[in-house]
């Protein structure tokens, strides 16, 4: 698909004036999810397809030989590059991803935006959704809330016990996803007053951490499968969803948590800086270090416990939040308008 603005594009973007294999009434944008996945292939690959040389960038791969990103040539070629959150936006510009891509996107800066992406609430529903055994609305939460709480303790075999239970739903992947410093957590946080649960399959060696850890504590519960039902369990039956991203382009479980009245505990980056304010619709901290999230994983246990009053507001308050496709729709009709506005 990167590949489709070299093919299609328009005038090319770094030797503008000369005609390329692009035709200049034709306008594209390229939608960036996660820099961390990308594409390399030999550079014979695009001499078979017809693309000269001349008209992309050869690197030195790591075996040593020369190869195309074609990641990188649809950031040289689209007219507009777009990225799903406003925060991810900037935070592309920095060099953490690499040379090759970097340059680019500085170069290029004045075409990346960020818009947040939604989500189908129609899908993702309390009200409705046939894999929770209690529905329940904005009205009904918490009683919805707590049928499903301990019908999934039950079901994960955890104590059927009212201490908070934090959920994670995800990649156990060690690039992004913060599992590491859920394990940290767990091994210095006291043995009571919460539950965990957490879903995913991912990291072999990550994967054995977590097993290890649902074999010796009692209160913490791992499943290392892909299931979709138990997924929306955890996000019915659970009081806060972990989301500790060591980066989030988007992210869609903590809109789908607020969506189900579980509150999100994140880290400050991406679309979770986007989406989640701290003390208002979730629990947020900072700096990627296991102090910090044990800090606010105990500062939402004491709110909790303490503070029930406001505790109730929050969970009502992130039922509110409004993340569906339509928001994130009329943003992208005002670029495609502002881009054919320009032919």
């Amino acid at each position: 698909m990167a590949l489709i603005p070299v093919l299609l594009g328009e005038e090319n973007k770094i030797r503008k004036g000369k005609y390329t294999l692009q035709a200049r009434e034709r306008k594209t944008i390229m939608t960036i999810h996660n820099l961390l996945y990308q594409g390399s292939v030999p550079v014979h690959v695009l001499s078979d397809i017809g693309v000269p040389l001349s008209v992309v960038h050869p690197l030195i791969g790591l075996s040593g030989k020369r190869e195309v990103n074609l990641f990188r040539e649809g950031l040289e070629y689209a007219d507009v590059i777009t990225t799903v959150s406003p925060s991810y936006a900037r935070e592309i510009l920095m060099p953490a991803f690499g040379p090759h891509v970097y340059d680019v996107l500085r170069r290029r800066s004045d075409a990346v935006i960020g818009i947040l992406n939604g989500i189908d609430t129609a899908l993702w529903n309390p009200g409705s959704d046939r894999f929770i055994p209690k529905h329940y609305t904005f009205r009904t939460v918490f009683r919805g809330k707590e049928e499903n709480k301990k019908r999934l303790q039950k079901a994960v075999r955890l104590p059927t016990t009212d201490e908070l239970l934090f959920g994670f739903v995800g990649r156990i992947e060690p690039k992004q996803k913060g599992v590491d410093l859920i394990i940290e957590a767990v091994k210095r946080m006291p043995k009571k007053n919460f539950q965990i649960v957490l879903l995913g399959t991912g990291n072999s060696k990550q994967v054995k951490e977590l097993e290890a850890i649902d074999r010796q504590q009692t209160h913490i519960a791992y499943i290392s499968t892909f299931d979709e039902r138990l997924a929306r369990r955890i996000f019915a039956g659970s009081d806060v969803l972990l989301v500790p991203s060591r980066f989030e382009p988007c992210g869609l479980t903590q809109m789908i948590a607020m969506r189900y009245g579980a509150i999100p505990l994140v880290r400050k980056t991406g679309g979770l800086a986007d989406s989640v304010e701290d003390g208002k619709t979730g629990f947020v901290f900072d700096e990627y270090h296991v102090e910090d999230l044990c800090k606010t994983m105990w500062k939402a246990i004491t709110l909790r416990e303490d503070e029930p009053t406001e505790w109730h507001a929050m969970v009502r308050r992130v039922m509110r939040e409004d993340f569906s496709w339509d928001r994130s729709a009329r943003e992208y009709v005002k670029v495609y308008k502002r881009l054919l506005a320009q032919s």
